[in-house]
């Protein structure tokens, strides 16, 4: 499927470089044109605004853990913040592993007020309030840093090959209690996120035909290609071949 390379009227910008370490990037759809779309597991937490009319809602989706179905309502427009892995924490007022595979409204979740966006959700400054909504809000919420992300970035620079021991020692506590905070943190399991930056990766090399699935399969760390398979089948309910003819996931629009 594929809503949001069939609206001509599609963006993705990056949010403020004092956001760069917590924000992904923002998402806009105007006058969505289809019924229906699918997210991938990505390891995010998405903000997600929607205006119909007169009707402004809004939710927060937690990560998924394998492909979802999400109704859209045509001729509506879509606003939508990115997280980073393991940083909805510092705008969400839920840990992440309580909102995966869930879509729950925003109001009383988040940790800053969407009231200035939400009188003008499709004004030609929302970027930029936006921006200054959420820089705001870490001035006051003074984000804290710990061992945890530096192992979020240790997987994703790896895109997922490093073994889950290895990044347990990178954490600096026991096996246990890393597991319990990385959860928390991002939604899934250390584990798990491994297993979709290795896809994500994956898609990346097929998309820039970066040679054979075969060739494709080692490089992005699977045993062969029956492996690389069967994990685009369990995350994306497809092969690598139906990919390479063209996915576009609504929420994982990337900039």
């Amino acid at each position: 499927m594929n809503s949001a390379a069939s609206s001509s009227r599609f963006i993705t910008v990056l949010s403020s470089k004092p956001l760069r370490n917590f924000v992904s990037h923002y998402w806009l759809s105007l006058d969505n044109l289809d019924t229906a779309h699918s997210i991938l597991p990505d390891g995010a937490v998405d903000l997600v605004i929607n205006q119909y009319g007169e009707i402004t809602q809004s939710w927060v989706y937690g990560t998924s853990t394998s492909r979802t179905e999400v109704a859209l309502t045509q001729q509506s427009h879509y606003l939508g913040i990115r997280f980073k892995p393991g940083q909805s924490r510092h705008f969400v007022n839920a840990a992440a592993n309580e909102l995966t595979d869930l879509r729950e409204p925003a109001e009383g979740l988040l940790l800053f007020s969407l009231a200035s966006v939400l009188e003008k959700v499709f004004h030609a400054d929302v970027f930029t309030r936006l921006n200054a909504i959420l820089e705001n809000h870490l001035v006051r919420w003074q984000p804290d840093p710990t061992r945890i992300d530096d192992v979020i970035a240790l997987i994703a620079a790896t895109h997922g090959t490093i073994r889950i021991d290895e990044a347990a020692v990178a954490f600096g506590k026991c096996r246990r209690q890393f597991e319990r905070v990385f959860l928390e943190t991002v939604g899934v399991s250390a584990k798990s996120f491994s297993s979709i930056k290795r896809f994500h990766h994956a898609v990346e090399l097929i998309q820039r035909a970066a040679g054979s699935l075969t060739d494709i399969a080692f490089a992005s760390g699977y045993s062969d290609q029956s492996h690389m398979s069967h994990e685009f089948k369990r995350l994306a309910d497809m092969s690598p071949a139906m990919y390479a003819r063209g996915h576009v996931a609504f929420l994982q629009d990337q900039t």
